[in-house]
């Protein structure tokens, strides 16, 4: 940053008396505090680091000016904060000439990236939102790359989940990786409330652990991966994370995502999806960051997953269990042709309430179709249960949302695992499909297209803003018959999905729905581009959108999710809190 600076003049000699303080405007916007105490003057930024209360209203004692809100106290000579999770004030030079006070006003340092950085850290470790949200506001308004930011966050996250988390860690690296990705989509506060759900996600202690060492030698990756499966199946989650770095360490890191997702997808953990979803997440971590970012997190929490205990299966889940044994000798290894599959006979199937039924048919088609085009209709088949499940009871959201985010990683086990582990996936998520029976949707041809409804409005931009409403006044069944009117009128899916992400965002249920928004940009990207395989063209498609406004309309909350990320924003632009009130 070039270092330009301007003398402002502040006062006139004895407008302060001792102990007093002035507000004075600064070229950029800002209000610098100008103290006079013990017969020296002092200019320090107006903002209180903390929550950027107005020092000028401080008590001045002995030196130290003490914020009237919260208490945070700074020297003012060199704007030292003597509390945690604090910034430093800056401080600024002041000259008394001609009768008048003088303050130097420069640019702002570069060496403040360090100390936000820093103060990003310890909200992390304190779990502390604001100051979150307040660093990461000020890191980008400094104009730090995101990929700074992200780097810190996953530094963090891997040695917290190791150190302080059990299974529930599946859902923050949920969080963590989603809100990443949708913030993508976003600018200004969105962009900043989706960073801000990233990082609470990695939020918390980070104790110390023992660091992981590898195995003694002689190393052999097939005996590795040997003890691997058989601690899976045995349920031994603790001697699994030491294997899996030492094959990383080996030179094997390309094998352990495809044996972890090998292991899941075993029948005997038939209704652990959530796993599925976690270790899919996983991989797209190691994607995006590397092992050297991303191994502490996938070492734990892989053999957590992989090695979690479980109960003796009920009835229902006994027998699936036993038939998707008998089953898998005629599927692993089958050529997928792209040829005869019908999605009709398919869907039926699963959605009854008979799981041989729902299993035979899933071995039948996995011989013929092509395993993305078998995921796509299990993806919009769950878009269409959510488009359609009756909300006056119970809709059963989390189990239909798991549906649609478990189908949608399978295309992760495909890439990563490839078409024998997806396959097996395929049963995973026909079992959960038969598992939310008690949901009572009916069942409706997967072909044809949702009941013609009206259009909302005459016009895009009204159409959509009715769309918005209906979600804001908490009407379901209108949000879903306006959303279906909107995108047979011809109007922009693109867009609404936009804007009813931006809703979702600025809500304080945003966090809980970010999974599941996450993976509907995704898959109305597939649907809406030149892919048969992965829905173009498919008669579902607008479930997609449909099931989404539904959903986040059944749950919302109607808070104002977007008043912290507003305010961080205005707080790294210099504002006051009074400032900003006003």
């Amino acid at each position: 940053m070039t270092n330009t600076a301007s003398w402002v003049r502040a006062a006139a000699c004895g407008d302060l008396a001792d102990g007093e303080a002035l507000a004075v405007a600064a070229p950029d916007g800002r209000t610098i505090a100008l103290f006079f105490t013990d017969g020296a003057y002092h200019a320090t930024d107006n903002q209180c680091p903390h929550m950027g209360f107005p020092l000028v209203r401080g008590l001045v004692k002995n030196g130290i000016v003490t914020c009237d809100w919260h208490g945070r106290s700074f020297d003012l000579s060199g704007g030292g904060c003597f509390h945690s999770q604090c910034d430093d004030v800056r401080v600024f030079e002041t000259d008394v000439r001609d009768d008048a006070v003088w303050i130097r006003v420069e640019a702002e340092p570069d060496d403040r990236r360090e100390a936000r950085l820093r103060l990003l850290w310890e909200g992390l470790l304190g779990d502390d939102r604001w100051t979150m949200s307040k660093a990461i506001a000020q890191l980008l308004h400094g104009g730090v790359p995101e990929a700074d930011i992200v780097e810190l966050i996953m530094r963090h996250v891997g040695r917290h989940i190791a150190s302080s988390h059990d299974l529930d860690a599946g859902d923050d690296v949920s969080r963590l990786i989603n809100g990443l990705k949708v913030g993508q989509r976003y600018e200004g506060e969105d962009r900043l409330i989706a960073l801000a759900i990233a990082a609470r996600s990695a939020a918390g202690p980070a104790a110390e652990r023992n660091e992981n060492v590898p195995m003694p030698p002689p190393y052999d990756w097939e005996r590795t991966a040997r003890w691997v499966r058989n601690f899976a199946r045995d349920r031994m989650g603790n001697r699994i994370e030491r294997c899996l770095y030492t094959a990383w360490t080996e030179g094997d890191g390309d094998k352990i995502l495809p044996l972890l997702l090998e292991c899941a997808v075993e029948p005997h953990f038939l209704d652990f999806g959530d796993s599925l979803i976690s270790l899919a997440y996983l991989a797209e971590l190691q994607d995006l960051f590397g092992w050297d970012q991303s191994g502490e997190l996938i070492f734990n929490l892989g053999a957590k997953l992989i090695g979690q205990p479980r109960q003796e299966p009920e009835r229902f889940r006994r027998d699936a269990v036993a038939r998707m044994r008998e089953l898998l000798p005629g599927i692993e290894g089958a050529a997928p042709d792209d040829g005869a599959f019908d999605e009709g006979v398919l869907a039926s199937a699963v959605t009854s309430v008979d799981i041989h039924r729902s299993f035979d048919a899933l071995a039948s088609a996995t011989t013929g179709a092509s395993m993305e085009r078998l995921i796509t209709t299990f993806v919009l088949l769950a878009a269409d249960r959510m488009a359609r499940t009756p909300v006056a009871v119970d809709a059963g959201w989390p189990n239909l949302t798991r549906e649609l985010n478990l189908a949608s990683s399978l295309r992760a086990l495909n890439r990563h695992g490839g078409a024998a582990v997806a396959a097996r996936g395929l049963f995973h998520a026909a079992w959960h499909v038969f598992a939310d029976r008690w949901i009572n949707i009916d069942h409706r041809p997967l072909g044809e297209p949702l009941q013609p409804q009206p259009p909302p409005a005459a016009n895009e931009d009204a159409a959509a803003a009715a769309v918005l409403d209906a979600m804001h006044t908490l009407d379901v069944e209108a949000a879903g018959a306006r959303v279906a009117g909107y995108v047979q009128a011809g109007f922009s899916g693109d867009r609404l999905l936009h804007d009813v992400g931006r809703t979702i965002l600025q809500d304080d249920t945003g966090h809980e729905i970010l999974p599941t928004l996450r993976t509907v940009f995704d898959e109305w990207g597939n649907v809406t581009g030149t892919d048969p395989k992965l829905g173009a063209g498919h008669p579902a498609r607008a479930q997609l959108l449909v099931g989404l406004a539904r959903y986040a309309t059944d749950v919302r909350s109607n808070s104002d999710g977007r008043s912290a990320a507003v305010t961080a924003m205005r707080f790294a632009q210099g504002r006051t809190t009074v400032e900003m009130f006003e």
